[in-house]
């Protein structure tokens, strides 16, 4: 153990400084395991491309217990594909590869100070050419252009080097290493300071690669011969039985296993060759030339320090340690620098140089240790100990032969590993020109790559990145098609499929994906990506195939698993076949996801419990601009919350006078009034949807849709009817026939029900029905002409044969209150009590049934039956005229307090309600609220100008303010709005209270 962590008996500086370098190449190893795992995906990210899809949907429904009304809209379903993104140059990348090239730096020039004169001159020599070649005049600094910074940096250095080999050679290496380490730490942030350059580092990497290459494939070529080096010692290391066993019994794998292990080691190698040449197209399994480096590496921590002690070249605690941790340092982060930067050509190139350096040095050191060793190990004797001090022939020799191999290995590939060098470097300065914004530039290094090696990867997709950012589809394909000839990727597929649907070419946007899986059946992107568009047909099995099986594949599994919810959303087929998918959805985080999942429950209908509110509502993201999948689960929830909700109401009105959400303003103003609805802020809600109508030609009869339903259920019949008026699409018409009917104006609703008739049938027995034109003979068409039909005072006996107990009861309310709307009482009670109690009677009519309860309590001022009865079901739709009744019955025992607290409720629920408004409006007034009672008129009164009693109180209270000419304005109204009898008693208060009024004011002014 003592060997193998030799440096624990070294001083404490030196064993400090070795650990901190080794820490560094174990950083440095990690770093390159994990740049050479991500492979493209270290510059190729896959992002997602979302499309918003249109589905009709019912959001809302109410009933009158005869008709059931459906307002549409529709919901977002968001569908998502994986979009290759361009070839991303990453400054910092090169910034972190520059500081670790810096410390290796430190560490060589450290290192060197201890060589002899000889090997010091020409080491320094090598450092300082290699310095010239990194074009130091491309940093632009001021006043020193040319070759003048590179002098500066060589007399810097070179001099501080030579004063530690000649004058300090006594100081420690943790001394040199520090100092080394400040005046390169000095000249950076120099060089940062001056150089207008936008990225020095990655220009300085650029330009200096060469040398960079040059020296890491003289670092690979040096360890080559490590793992024969390591066979060596395990095939002569001692395994002794007894402590004094001789040496000739000593127990060792001999010669023998040394040549077959390193025979299968070589065969490893040539195969590789071969099959890197095209010599042979063989399936072999062979070991990565890049494990070989990492092995090759970490033995040369050990290998290295036996062949410095062997030799006695110089110190290996004071030099050689820091010398070989340089180097590898060094050479693992270029090649790190290469994966990371998916420059496939420099990744081959260093592929082949060590396979080139392995089998050339390995059958060169494999014959170096038989010519002088095969003595030694025929007498089992520890030939590691010896083997870099032969009897016969040097190394230096054998390595000269080894480098006349590597040589003819190179040529006999074509000198391709040389261009795939060159085509790295033109790539190099590629990603330089892409990021400075030179595109020009940065098009034409990437060819003059291309030149060199016409399929390499990087240059094809870069060029591809380019022809999209300027919108050239057909280069892009071109140049996707180019990388996908010697590596293909799925990137490259699903770019290519990108351009093809960029250009309508959709069956070859499928073909190329289905490639793309043929050669990677596992890759999920591409799989969702196909799903996404079989779904866009009618292939609706082969769309759930897809996706189902890029859920299990896909890296960002979110997304296809999205996907299939909106498809479930897209094909009401597939829901009505298993109706268990509307119930698939599962927590998540994800924004589409959570969209889609409403979108599903808005079209599925079935579960009708309050939905989740989407993660984001609540963190920072709120604060922020819409994604797509943002705004559809924003707005899917606005249309599927069931309650009230001011937050939300506030997030969406601050979202929608956003600039950055402009694309989506009119559909947040949408959902903004459908929360305003849920709220009862009725009048906002309104003003909402008549803006969305006026300003959208092509979507106004839809909101105008909206909105007259909304006023339906609100009972402001006649104010729908004008907004139905402004459609011409048969339902409208239907509706608008309705709402006249609910406003009993059967006069003017004749001419809509006749145009409604002639494409539905059940629309015309209805109207054949309520006109008289036959006798009603169903249960639904009894109810409706007892329940419309007003004026036929025998409508009563078609009511007594209904068989349908909700229906009876519906019909039995409107008889109800049309006789207590004349104070007949008596038979409005007899009226009641023939409404059947029965279980099957709907909650719909069973509210209306509590409903008229409470007011023919309020009517006989029975306080107890008419709370007995406000405990009952009613439905949210039926509470504010629960309320207003008890609050009447409060008031007309005079409970004022109890008065005022129902009718505020009953206000809060329907601030739109004629009557409530009239009668709060007026129980205001007594209690001398009168400006109060006034803006709760002025409010309700745009949305009700047909009704007499609102106008009347409109009018008193604007003389009681006096606002004369606005109770003229109301008086006028009133004319039109009532009977000419009505109108005259009125006028006759109306002068009377005005006379008053006036009388007043004279007798405060004598």
């Amino acid at each position: 153990m003592s060997s193998l962590f030799f440096w624990k008996d070294w001083s404490r500086p030196y064993r400090f400084a070795y650990v901190a370098s080794l820490i560094l190449f174990i950083i440095s190893i990690i770093l390159f395991a994990i740049a050479w795992a991500r492979g493209l995906g270290n510059v190729v990210r896959w992002d997602v491309l979302s499309e918003l899809n249109e589905l009709p949907v019912t959001f809302h429904t109410f009933s009158d217990g005869l008709l059931d009304y459906a307002v549409n809209g529709k919901a977002y379903a968001v569908s998502e594909q994986f979009v290759a993104g361009a070839m991303h140059v990453r400054p910092d990348v090169a910034t972190a590869f520059l500081v670790g090239i810096s410390i290796a730096f430190v560490l060589l020039m450290s290192a060197i100070t201890r060589f002899d004169r000889l090997r010091y001159l020409v080491s320094m020599g090598i450092l300082i050419l290699g310095l010239a070649f990194f074009r130091w005049e491309m940093l632009e600094i001021p006043g020193l252009g040319g070759n003048y910074l590179f002098l500066l940096l060589a007399f810097l250095f070179g001099s501080l080097s030579y004063y530690f080999h000649a004058f300090r050679s006594d100081y420690p290496i943790i001394i040199r290493l520090a100092t080394f380490c400040l005046l390169t730490l000095l000249v950076s942030v120099g060089l940062g300071a001056l150089s207008p350059v936008k990225f020095p580092a990655l220009i300085i990497v650029s330009y200096g690669m060469p040398v960079l290459l040059a020296f890491s494939a003289g670092f690979i070529f040096f360890i080559a011969t490590e793992i024969i080096a390591a066979l060596v010692w395990l095939t002569t290391v001692g395994r002794s039985e007894e402590n004094n066993t001789p040496i000739s019994s000593r127990r060792v794998l001999g010669i023998n296993n040394l040549l077959f292990i390193s025979g299968l080691y070589l065969v490893n190698l040539a195969l590789i060759w071969l099959k890197n040449t095209k010599y042979i197209d063989w399936d072999v399994l062979a070991i990565s030339p890049f494990v070989l480096y990492l092995i090759s590496l970490v033995l040369g921590i050990w290998g290295f320090r036996r062949l410095i002690q062997q030799q006695d070249v110089v110190s290996f605690r004071d030099g050689g340690a820091f010398l070989y941790a340089g180097f590898a340092l060094l050479t693992t982060l270029t090649m790190t620098y290469a994966f990371a930067t998916a420059n496939d050509p420099l990744v081959e190139m260093f592929e082949d140089v060590i396979v080139y350096t392995h089998l050339a040095m390995g059958i060169v050191f494999v014959a170096y240790v038989l010519i002088n060793f095969w003595p030694i190990y025929q007498q089992n004797l520890p030939v590691y100990r010896i083997l870099y001090k032969p009897k016969r022939l040097e190394l230096s020799l054998f390595r000269i032969v080894g480098f006349v191999g590597f040589i003819i290995l190179l040529a006999s590939g074509g000198l391709i590993t040389f261009r795939q060098g060159v085509a790295g470097y033109y790539n190099g300065l590629g990603d330089y020109y892409t990021v400075s914004n030179e595109l020009a530039s940065a098009t034409a290094f990437y060819q003059q790559a291309l030149e060199q090696e016409f399929q390499n990867h990087k240059s094809n997709y870069s060029l591809a990145s380019l022809a999209l950012t300027q919108n050239n589809q057909t280069a892009a394909a071109y140049y996707y098609q180019q990388a996908l000839l010697k590596q293909p990727n799925p990137q490259d597929y699903a770019g290519l499929s990108q351009t093809y649907l960029q250009t309508n070419l959709f069956f070859e946007a499928v073909k190329t994906l289905q490639r793309g899986i043929r050669a990677f059946p596992k890759n999920g992107e591409l799989q969702n990506n196909l799903g996404f568009l079989y779904a866009r047909t009618s292939i609706a099995d082969s769309a759930y195939y897809y996706l189902k099986a890029a859920a299990d594949y896909a890296d960002q599994d979110d997304v296809p698993e999205s996907n299939l919810l909106a498809f479930y959303a897209r094909n009401p087929k597939v829901l009505a076949a298993d109706s268990t998918l509307a119930n698939s959805a599962t927590e998540s985080s994800y924004e589409s996801y959570q969209a889609n999942t409403l979108a599903l429950r808005l079209v599925a209908q079935i579960d009708t419990t309050q939905p989740s509110q989407p993660e984001w509502l609540t963190g920072e993201s709120a604060k922020q601009g819409l994604s797509v999948g943002r705004f559809a689960s924003l707005y899917n929830y606005a249309l599927a919350n069931k309650r009230a909700d001011s937050t939300l109401t506030n997030t969406l009105q601050r979202l929608s006078i956003d600039p950055v959400n402009q694309d989506f303003t009119d559909d947040l103003l949408l959902a903004r009034a459908v929360t305003e609805y849920k709220r009862h802020n009725h009048p906002v809600a309104f003003d909402l949807m008549g803006q969305l109508a006026e300003g959208d030609e092509q979507n106004g009869a839809a909101y105008r849709s909206i909105t007259g339903l909304w006023l339906l259920e609100q009972g402001l019949y006649h104010r729908a009817a004008d907004t139905f008026s402004y459609n011409s699409d048969t339902t409208s018409i239907y509706y608008r026939a309705m709402a006249l009917t609910k406003a009993n104006d059967p006069v003017l609703a004749q001419s809509l029900w006749e145009a409604a008739a002639k494409s539905d049938p059940a629309v015309a027995a209805i109207k054949q029905v309520y006109y008289q034109e036959r006798k009603p003979q169903t249960d639904v068409e009894k109810a409706f002409y007892a329940t419309y039909r007003l004026d036929d005072p025998n409508r009563g006996a078609y009511w007594e044969t209904i068989q349908e107990p909700s229906l009876k009861t519906v019909a039995g309310v409107a008889l109800t209150n049309n006789f207590l709307d004349q104070l007949q009482w008596r038979n409005a009670q007899l009226v009641l009590a023939g409404i059947p109690d029965s279980s099957q009677v709907s909650p719909v009519a069973l509210s209306q049934r509590n409903v008229v309860a409470i007011r023919l309590a309020a009517f006989r001022r029975s306080v107890g039956a008419a709370e007995t009865m406000a405990k009952k079901l009613i439905l949210p739709n039926y509470q504010a005229e629960r309320d207003y009744w008890l609050g009447q019955t409060y008031e007309r025992t005079h409970r004022v307090s109890q008065a005022r607290q129902a009718y505020q409720q009953a206000l809060k629920l329907a601030p739109l309600n004629a009557q409530i408004v009239t009668s709060v409006a007026q129980f205001e007034q007594q209690q001398k609220q009168t400006r109060k009672a006034y803006e709760l008129v002025l409010t309700a009164l745009p949305f009700n100008e047909d009704k007499a009693d609102l106008l009347k109180t409109y009018v008193t209270l604007c003389l009681d303010l006096s606002l004369f000419d606005y109770a003229e304005t109301g008086l006028e109204k009133l004319r039109a709005a009532t009977t000419p009898t009505d109108y005259q008693a009125f006028l006759v208060t109306y002068q009377q209270k005005l006379a008053s009024i006036e009388n007043s004011r004279q007798k405060f002014l004598q």
